[in-house]
């Protein structure tokens, strides 16, 4: 599914209700002739009644159709990504990424 996705400020944090998330990195990696966007971040808790930690997180949008100009209200960049549905590809892209990002948590959209 063709989708238009904001890319988020990099170094710029996001505050959550239980903490926040800052998108560090933007990338694209080359899979089965496509290039798949993905940013990478730290996601941090430290208000939850469940206790507080940090990790390394990846987000995978999915498969970059056409990247967008900077034109949103807020002068960000929307790109169309194609949402990666096909569970073998998912799975392989996972695997990819976890090579190159050991010990963050994924997630493909």
């Amino acid at each position: 599914m063709i989708i238009e996705y904001t890319h988020p400020k990099l170094n710029e944090e996001i505050r959550a209700p239980s903490g926040s998330y800052l998108p560090r990195e933007e990338h694209t990696l080359s899979y089965d002739g496509r290039e798949i966007l993905y940013f990478a971040g730290l996601m941090v808790i430290e208000t939850s009644c469940c206790g507080i930690g940090s990790w390394d997180y990846i987000q995978v949008p999915g498969f970059l159709v056409e990247r967008g100009e900077t034109n949103d209200r807020n002068n960000l960049t929307v790109s169309k990504v194609d949402t990666i549905q096909n569970e073998n590809d998912r799975k392989a892209i996972y695997k990819l990424l976890e090579k190159e990002h050991p010990g963050a948590r994924i997630e493909i959209w």
